[in-house]
């Protein structure tokens, strides 16, 4: 008889860095609780790895793994409501290319409360674990002063 498998396959990359565990086996499933730190982890890996895409040239972009990454964000100002709109729209594709286990995405962006060039993020959507859906929500700092390196919050 089938029985449903209650976990999401582990990524390649988390794979490939997992620590065998004494009984030597290593883990093909994640608990919804490991998937939601992997996806975080993914995604913080895509806000540091830039694009070498322009981002007028990244809104075209089909997602190649050349592409990886987000474009050059250092121009946009975290207090200009165009750039944010463009921050938005571009973390959005972005993670839409290369998160594909997060589904409905959404990306809000807003000046960061500690001020200067950073910029707080909040990116949400849906996984399926299962056959139940589940909400989750990432609130990453950027910082274009620091290379616009990210922060799990």
């Amino acid at each position: 008889m089938s029985e449903l498998v209650r976990g999401s396959p582990v990524p390649l990359f988390d794979r490939l860095s997992s620590v065998q565990g004494s009984d030597g086996s290593r883990h093909q499933l994640l608990t919804p609780e490991q998937l939601e730190v992997s996806i975080g982890r993914e995604l913080s890996r895509l806000m540091n790895t830039r694009s070498p895409l322009k981002p007028s040239e990244f809104s075209g972009s089909t997602g190649t793994t050349i592409d990886y990454g987000i474009p050059d964000i250092s121009a946009l100002s975290p207090k200009s409501h165009p750039d944010l709109d463009l921050l938005q729209s571009t973390i959005r594709q972005a993670v839409n290319h290369y998160e594909p286990r997060l589904k409905d995405v959404t990306v809000k962006a807003f000046p960061a409360a500690s001020g200067g060039g950073a910029a707080t993020l909040v990116i949400g959507g849906t996984v399926t674990i299962g056959l139940k859906l589940r909400q989750l929500n990432f609130e990453l700092q950027l910082d274009q002063r620091q290379g616009s390196r990210t922060k799990a919050a």
